[in-house]
């Protein structure tokens, strides 16, 4: 991983930073395709102080917030946790989507997770293009979106 990353929980510290991430996603219209939840400022706070099971990790480079993601489902009691990652737009094409994945795998693996599963829009090229190179299966459509699995 590169030396100018880090990996962290989202933690009430980065409450106003990840709202402000959310606001940057909403203008460039990618909660066309990213929305496992409201992109505001609430849900921000929300997740900021999530006490459970579920992981919300944020990817930091340079003191901003370039990544975002989560690993959820546990909460609900399920086994195979869902993932989901988005890059702000201003960090896309370095990358980094590619190594928050690798860090995600390896957060599931360490709570006892032997798959992880997400959803992504057949059209999404770009993002179906990074599922299937690391190693994920579709199988099922839900939604309109196909189902991927990878295995741990």
């Amino acid at each position: 991983m590169r030396k100018n990353l880090e990996y962290t929980l989202v933690s009430p510290s980065w409450a106003e930073k990840l709202a402000q991430f959310f606001n940057a996603l909403v203008v460039n219209k990618d909660d066309l395709y990213f929305h496992p939840h409201p992109l505001n400022g609430e849900m921000a706070k929300k997740i900021a102080t999530h006490e459970g099971d579920d992981l919300y990790f944020l990817q930091i480079k340079d003191n901003e917030i370039a990544g975002y993601a989560m690993l959820r489902g546990w909460d609900e009691g399920y086994s195979i946790p869902s993932l989901g990652i988005v890059i702000h737009p201003n960090f896309r094409n370095q990358g980094l989507s590619i190594e928050f994945m690798e860090f995600l795998h390896n957060q599931a693996r360490a709570k006892g997770a032997t798959k992880v599963r997400l959803k992504v829009y057949s059209n999404n090229a770009w993002a179906r293009h990074l599922y299937e190179n690391s190693g994920y299966s579709f199988t099922n459509e839900e939604n309109g979106q196909i189902i991927g699995y990878y295995e741990l």
